[in-house]
């Protein structure tokens, strides 16, 4: 069953055992109970054992690549009867050959909302004499699952980044659900490249992520997602953190970052198969913070003048340092219930508000607009903390006649 914690919201862990878990049993099931007379095999609900759940997704930083999101289940297995436990016979959840097992589904749900869908990658019990036990179980998303494949050698045509992921997705050696992807239209196009026996299926995604300076990763729901270019978009944010208003998510705590982290004034692109390297450089910003250089190899674009132009992109946006909320924190205790889908429902790639209000200086208040980049749950029976790491954003807002400036870089046309 589910579990309400304190501050009201209803939370489940639910894991796939590959067995027939609630059929009716002679003499021991009950008259009006949840048994039936075929069982099930959907998920069995293990919420009642779980001590505490914590759950990283997302990247640090973006200029890296994304890496498997992963969840980490504390349950109390002396509770449960031992049926986590691999090594107890009797245990309902090992009545098969494969049932709780790695490899087996997870979800972990606040109400209807998934905060984590993925895979099952070790399951370890330890023994606290004389008689306690307890189950701690590590899941993965769907990036952890396509780092574990390799492709068999081929040559794909030129075709956009977005048309290459759907590609490799699709090889036999790979296929990955088609339920499970979604792939928004790139603006960069890959070339002819010949990927040899053995190659990773993450590492050639990921290179085709670095072609179109986009993201690809394993949402919530662990749909893989593809996005286009991160550029200057006229997106609007869908939530705000920090403000006065009724609808405004509070905060906790909140980072500022201000460093070389995101400061690159000469970008080299290597394209795969080209004859020379792309660069780049801003001398100015250069005269003012020394060279730093931020370079890809091996960019499967499909040819020079795309290189060029994915490094004039990313020098767009990296030759400045940059003032910037880069975390934040809150948590569903100190967000009134009408705010927890907004906060539950938040994912990589959305657009948030975060203002920040001082006593001293000024402005005594900012307002940034801000990606999110990472998003982390941490859940116990006395808090559930989540915390988002935030990358720039760049937004533009319409052009009104009468009321734009000329020049003005903060609005455009679209």
């Amino acid at each position: 069953m589910p579990k309400t914690l304190k501050w009201g919201q209803e939370y489940s862990v639910l894991l796939d055992v590959g067995a027939i878990t609630d059929a009716f049993i002679l003499d021991s099931s009950t008259l009006d109970g949840t048994d039936v007379l075929n069982g099930s095999t959907d998920f069995v609900d293990a919420t009642e054992y779980i001590l505490a759940v914590s759950v990283q997704r997302g990247r640090g930083a973006q200029t890296e690549q994304f890496q498997p999101g992963t969840c980490r289940i504390l349950a109390d297995d002396r509770a449960s009867g031992r049926l986590f436990d691999p090594a107890n016979t009797a245990s309902t959840w090992y009545a098969g050959d494969f049932d709780l097992a790695p490899r087996r589904a997870i979800k972990v749900l606040a109400g209807t909302a998934e905060l984590f869908v993925g895979a099952i990658t070790d399951l370890d019990i330890t023994y606290e004499m004389p008689n306690l036990s307890f189950a701690s179980i590590i899941a993965a998303d769907g990036l952890y699952e396509l780092s574990r494949t390799s492709l068999t050698a081929f040559t794909p045509s030129s075709q956009l980044t977005s048309a290459r992921v759907s590609t490799i997705l699709d090889r036999a050696e790979v296929a990955y659900s088609t339920a499970l992807r979604d792939i928004a239209t790139g603006v960069a196009t890959c070339g002819t490249v010949a990927y040899p026996d053995n190659t990773n299926t993450l590492t050639a995604l990921q290179a085709v992520a670095v072609a179109e300076d986009g993201r690809l990763f394993a949402n919530r729901k662990n749909q893989i997602v593809f996005d286009p270019r991160i550029d200057f978009t006229f997106s609007t944010a869908i939530a705000s953190f920090g403000g006065t208003a009724t609808n405004e998510i509070p905060i906790l705590s909140i980072g500022v970052a201000y460093g070389q982290e995101t400061l690159f004034n000469r970008v080299q692109v290597d394209v795969e198969g080209g004859t020379a390297a792309q660069v780049a450089a801003d001398s100015t910003s250069q005269g003012k913070y020394g060279v730093q250089t931020l370079s890809f190899s091996n960019v499967p674009l499909n040819d020079l003048a795309a290189g060029s132009a994915l490094a004039q992109n990313l020098l767009d946006k990296y030759k400045e340092p940059v003032i910037r909320f880069n975390e934040i924190s809150t948590s569903l205790n100190a967000c009134g219930t009408a705010l927890w889908p907004t906060v539950l429902a938040l994912d990589v790639g959305d657009v948030i508000n975060v203002t920040k209000t001082y006593t001293t200086g000024l402005p005594l208040t900012r307002t940034d607009s801000v990606f999110i980049e990472s998003v982390n749950h941490d859940i116990t029976t006395s808090d559930h903390r989540i915390r988002f790491g935030l990358g720039q954003a760049q937004l533009l807002t319409a052009f009104i006649l009468d009321q734009d400036q000329l020049d003005d870089v903060d609005v455009g046309l679209g």
